[in-house]
């Protein structure tokens, strides 16, 4: 495909990720999506054959950008100094944004879980290589005596994602920080996360 080709694409897919945050995946519309990209219906069919191929490839190109941020802020000098960094890094991530949204992959859940399947399985992947990535940090963070060492770091990596969720969807309810600040605060208190040398 030819370089104006990729760019309309890239437009197609960053306007459909736009419309799925603002509007949820069923009540996003080809109409909605020709109208914010400003093209014919036909054009769109041209670059997707459909909505259900087109939604599955704005997430997977969203997937790529969530776990380009997941691992841009699992950095520092230690593990717990990792985990630290990734909740303030979700932290302001979602004060930059207003609260607005929610995350992409939760919201998707909640609207698919029961509906569709191979949507479904797509965001369970998300969630599960997530969870591993946690697991990893976790692990060492337990071995360094930076976490708790009473629960296996699997566990405590699905019950971080949980938590992050939750206080990700109340933050966007009530359109301010403190639950979703609440929630991590409780969460390094129930992890028992200090930096090393603390």
């Amino acid at each position: 495909m030819s370089t104006k080709g990729n760019k309309t694409t890239d437009k197609i897919l960053d306007s459909t990720i736009e419309l799925i945050f603002q509007k949820g995946i069923e009540a996003t519309s080809i109409s909605n999506i020709i109208t914010k990209v400003g093209m014919s219906k036909g054009s769109l069919y041209f670059h997707f054959p459909d909505k259900h191929t087109l939604i599955t490839e704005a997430l997977s190109r969203y997937e790529n950008s969530f776990f380009e941020f997941i691992s841009a802020s699992l950095q520092g000098s230690s593990p717990g100094e990792k985990l630290e960094n990734f909740f303030e890094s979700v932290k302001k991530m979602h004060k930059s944004k207003n609260y607005s949204g929610g995350c992409i992959f939760g919201n998707t859940a909640l609207e698919m879980a029961d509906k569709n399947d191979s949507l479904s399985q797509m965001v369970k992947n998300v969630f599960d290589r997530w969870i591993s990535m946690l697991s990893s940090i976790i692990d060492d963070a337990q071995k360094t005596g930076e976490i708790r060492s009473d629960l296996n770091s699997q566990i405590l990596a699905g019950f971080i994602v949980s938590s992050v969720e939750g206080g990700i969807m109340l933050s966007r309810l009530e359109k301010k920080g403190a639950p979703l600040s609440q929630t991590l605060s409780a969460l390094k208190i129930m992890l028992c996360l200090k930096q090393k040398g603390q």
